[in-house]
């Protein structure tokens, strides 16, 4: 996984703050409830790949407890909590992409193959891969369902791995993982297209957890 980015993600974080300090006076525009999903997501991303950098240290150095406890927060509580903020809007929902995908089809049968497509086209694209996440998106409902799964299945692998002493083999776990991904583009579980949740709030509760640990990492980062 690349952790480079190409800004200064304590620029990021700190646009966080501001916006959910002008909350009690914007909370009402939809304008600024979108500019705080995307703001919190891009902050949640990088939250990512800070955990996973601590994932792969504890792998590397053979530390269970830390593999567990980064690994963890990764799969149990950020991508929830992340899965959360998107689907509180609409347009950052999975069932909004579908049902648009299904919204042009003539008959029932052209709308299953549309929602296949669809499906296909932010994960596999392709029938095996071929440009694995070339179009991926964060949407409610693919990051619980899709991504989180993925994760949950990395850590449980380098865990056996510890555990078992024996190393880590990408060709196999990528032969796993890929039964995940063809299995949720093939699940027709469907997806709700109408918002859930508080955005404001869900926001502002994943800043009080991670802004602390978010702020200290990224002062840490060399400029």
């Amino acid at each position: 996984m690349d952790t480079e980015l190409w800004y200064n993600a304590s620029e990021v974080y700190e646009a966080w703050r501001l916006l959910l300090s002008a909350g009690a006076e914007l909370g009402s525009s939809t304008t600024f409830r979108y500019d705080l999903v995307d703001v919190t997501r891009q902050a949640v991303q990088q939250l990512v790949g800070d955990y996973y950098l601590s994932i792969r240290g504890a792998f590397q150095s053979h530390s269970l407890p830390e593999l567990l406890a980064a690994g963890g927060v990764l799969v149990y509580d950020l991508l929830p909590e992340l899965d959360n903020l998107l689907s509180s809007h609409s347009l950052f929902l999975l069932g909004r992409w579908l049902e648009s995908a299904r919204a042009v089809a003539t008959s029932d049968r052209e709308a299953e193959q549309y929602e296949l497509n669809a499906r296909n086209q932010v994960t596999l694209w392709g029938p095996s891969g071929n440009i694995l996440d070339y179009a991926n998106k964060q949407l409610g409902g693919l990051v619980l369902d899709y991504y989180s799964v993925r994760w949950s299945l990395f850590v449980s692998a380098l865990v056996e791995c510890l555990n078992s002493g024996t190393p880590f083999h990408q060709d196999q776990f990528n032969q796993a993982v890929f039964q995940v991904e063809r299995g949720f583009v093939y699940n027709k579980k469907r997806y709700p297209a109408v918002p859930a949740g508080d955005t404001l709030e869900i926001s502002r509760k994943l800043f009080l957890k991670y802004y602390p640990r978010a702020l200290r990492r990224s002062q840490a980062a060399p400029a």
